[in-house]
C-alpha cells in the first residue's frame, strides 16, 4: 500500500463500523476524453462514481457512453450514477464568487435553468438522472434549495463547509474532501495531506448532529492527469477491499 494511504488505513481499522464512502466527479460534458479513463479505474476496483452532467452539454456520444457504461454493458451496472450539475456551468455573479445559481438571479431565471436542466437529464438517462442536484462550484443561494426540492429533487450536494439548506423533504449530501483542494488555490497538491485529510473526514462521519453521513470525495476528471489517476486506483482498491469501508452510489447512502 502507498504510504500517503497510510493515515486513512489507520482510520478505517480504528471505526469497527462499516464507514459509507461516495465519490463524486464533476462536469461530465467538458473534457470527456479524461473521464474515461478515470471511469475505467474506478471500474476494475469495482467503486461506484456519481458523474455530475452539465446538462447544456449532455448529448450525442456522452448521453451514448454514460447510458452505456451505466446500464452495464461494460459490467458496471450499479457502479454508476448521473445527477444535473446546473444548467451550462455559467457564472451569473458579476463580483465575487463564481456561482450560476447565485443572489444575482431572480426567482423565475433559477428555476427556469433548473428546470430545463432536470428535462434534459431525464429524458437523456431516466428518471433517476433528475434525483440529485449538485450546484456548479458547489454554491446555491437558499433560495435555489427551495426550487429544486418543488421540481421533484430528492437531494442537494454541495462542500461540506456550505451552510445546510434544511429545506425539509430535500437530502443533503456533501463532500468532504476535495481532491484538487490545494491545487485550485495555487499551491502544490501534497497526497500525504490529502491522506491526512481522508482520514480526518473519516472520523467525523456520523458523530454527531449534522455531521455528514459519509465521506464524499469530490473529483474533476478534466484536471485529472496520470498521477492523478494511479492515486484514485489506489484509493479505489484500498476502499473497495477493507472490512470497514463502504463505497456506495450516493442514492444508496439514502435508502
Amino acid at each position: 500500500m502507498s504510504r500517503w494511504l497510510g493515515p486513512l488505513r489507520a482510520a478505517l481499522d480504528d471505526a469497527c463500523v462499516a464507514v459509507p464512502f461516495f465519490i463524486r466527479d464533476d462536469d461530465a460534458g467538458w473534457a470527456d476524453d479524461a473521464l474515461w479513463p478515470l471511469l475505467d479505474r474506478l471500474a476494475v476496483a469495482r467503486v461506484p462514481v456519481d458523474v455530475a452532467v452539465i446538462p447544456a452539454e449532455a448529448r450525442g456520444d456522452l448521453v451514448r457512453e454514460l447510458n452505456r457504461r451505466r446500464d452495464g454493458v461494460s459490467g458496471g451496472r450499479g457502479l454508476l450514477a448521473l445527477h444535473q450539475h446546473g444548467w451550462a456551468h455559467h457564472n451569473h455573479e458579476p463580483t465575487g464568487r463564481k456561482c450560476e445559481f447565485g443572489s444575482s438571479r431572480t426567482r423565475s431565471e433559477q428555476l427556469a435553468d433548473l428546470a430545463r436542466g432536470r428535462a434534459v437529464m431525464v429524458d437523456a438517462f431516466g428518471p433517476e438522472a433528475g434525483q440529485v442536484f449538485v450546484p456548479p462550484w458547489n454554491r446555491c443561494t437558499p433560495l435555489t434549495a427551495l426550487l429544486v426540492r418543488e421540481l421533484g429533487f430528492g437531494v442537494l450536494s454541495r462542500d461540506v463547509t456550505a451552510a445546510r439548506a434544511g429545506v425539509p423533504g430535500l437530502a443533503e449530501l456533501p463532500v468532504t474532501v476535495d481532491w484538487l483542494a490545494k491545487r485550485r488555490e495555487g499551491g502544490v497538491v501534497d497526497r500525504q495531506a490529502r491522506g491526512e485529510l481522508l482520514a480526518r473526514a473519516v472520523r467525523s462521519v456520523g458523530k454527531g448532529e449534522g455531521d455528514p453521513r459519509a465521506v464524499g470525495v469530490m473529483l474533476h476528471h478534466a484536471v485529472t492527469g496520470a498521477d492523478d489517476l494511479a492515486e484514485v486506483a489506489e484509493l479505489a482498491e484500498l476502499l473497495a477491499g477493507h472490512d470497514w469501508a463502504a463505497p456506495q452510489l450516493m442514492a444508496d447512502l439514502l435508502t
